[in-house]
């Protein structure tokens, strides 16, 4: 029924619906297209009826009556026959908004699936990945559980720019952004290119936090009490100047104890390390190897025999123990580089404890190939000593005569 839309007209069809049970649409006349559908169960339905891009009629809902007035029905549905023959489909988006929403509540197409995704995928190359993605969930985990059509650059810079430790950001987007650019790669594109862009908040400056010995008095009575792997990690690092990631990643198939020796077969420089242990690290690790160690399991597991991530949390906890504060697990390795000098360790030794690939300089490596293994294996026992009369009140650093 075609008919100019009036209060008065659509009042007194709602009337015959009722009166006859039939469902009845009114056309209007002012509006190409505009329709409002009455039906006997009383829902009264604003569609605009026209032709999409592709030519076919079709229907689309506007909104309901009296809630939307007629006024507001003739605008929504000029907007509407505008945006279908611009090409958009009302009907496919509203379709495709509930099913990114039912997504969502399932933990599929997410931030954090797309994660997982790029984890299994990738997963031999990313050694640190449970600490990486740790940190990017600390950072933006808001959004982890958001749907992907959802998550704008703009939300995901927002996040690291509000984010309150910079550096933590920073380091959270260095570690996304991989993932984001593999996500977003042609033919893929599951997310839009643009968000390979993100920005970390600060750039990594270079460090050269050293603790003093009024801090490592603080700090190494708790590492050898600690009841975490985690402080018997640190106090292992202090005591073989090894990286973190190859402390944690070092297994009971890799240490003799009679020996006394640590192989790291893959070091950042690639080049296997042979680590002379003193006598308190063979000390350490023989108080904390289980009865039924296998030969794969780490020499420092989670609680599930894990490797351990949660770097961010326990460093936390053990400065605010220890009352010290600012500094990263691989300031321990260069504070035991810096006792090394202090004492009197000549710069090529300390180099070679470090496993540095140049050791005292690039031309030098090429032609000395030697890793000073046992002046190397001196060093650690001296640092060790030091460390023991740090931690028991003897400070005092005495210079060492006669090193070449």
């Amino acid at each position: 029924m075609t008919v100019r839309l009036t209060e008065t007209a659509i009042n007194s069809a709602i009337r015959r619906v009722n009166e006859t049970g039939k469902m009845i649409e009114l056309i209007d006349s002012a509006t190409a297209g505009l329709r409002l559908r009455i039906t006997p169960r009383g829902r009264r339905a604003w569609v605009m009826a026209c032709r999409d891009g592709w030519g076919s009629l079709r229907r689309f809902p506007v909104g309901e009556y009296p809630q939307m007035g007629i006024a507001d029905a003739r605008a929504r549905g000029a907007i509407v026959r505008a945006e279908v023959k611009g090409g958009a489909d009302p009907i496919a988006d509203a379709r495709r908004r509930r099913q990114i929403a039912k997504e969502g509540r399932d933990g599929i197409g997410t931030l954090g699936a797309l994660l997982d995704l790029y984890a299994k995928l990738h997963g031999e190359h990313l050694r640190s990945w449970p600490e990486q993605i740790g940190r990017i969930k600390s950072v933006f985990g808001k959004l982890i559980d958001v749907p992907l059509p959802k998550i704008t650059l703009v939300d995901l810079q927002l996040a690291a720019d509000g984010w309150p430790a910079r550096q933590s950001a920073g380091a959270a987007v260095r570690y996304i952004r991989p993932a984001l650019k593999w996500a977003s790669a042609p033919g893929r594109a599951y997310v839009p290119a643009e968000m390979a862009a993100l920005r970390p908040p600060a750039s990594p400056g270079r460090r050269d936090r050293v603790l003093s010995r009024d801090e490592l008095a603080r700090l190494l009575p708790l590492l050898k009490a600690g009841s975490t792997p985690y402080a018997a990690c640190m106090r292992f690092i202090l005591l073989t100047l090894a990286r973190r990631d190859e402390a944690v990643d070092a297994r009971w198939r890799d240490v003799d104890l009679e020996a006394g020796t640590w192989i790291i077969i893959q070091p950042k420089n690639k080049i296997p390390h042979l680590i002379p242990l003193s006598r308190q690290a063979r000390e350490l690790l023989a108080a904390i190897k289980p009865d039924d160690a296998g030969p794969v399991d780490y020499l420092f597991p989670t609680g599930t025999g894990g490797r351990l991530s949660n770097w961010h949390k326990a460093t936390v906890a053990i400065q605010r123990a220890s009352n010290t504060a600012g500094w990263h697990r691989h300031d321990l390795r260069r504070t035991g580089a810096t006792l090394l000098g202090e004492m009197g360790i000549m710069p090529d030794i300390v180099e070679a404890a470090l496993n540095h690939v140049a050791i005292h300089s690039a031309l030098a490596s090429t032609y000395n190939k030697s890793r000073y293994r046992p002046q190397v294996a001196e060093a650690l026992q001296l640092l060790a000593d030091a460390l023991d009369g740090i931690e028991n009140g003897a400070a005092e650093v005495v210079p060492i005569r006669g090193w070449a």
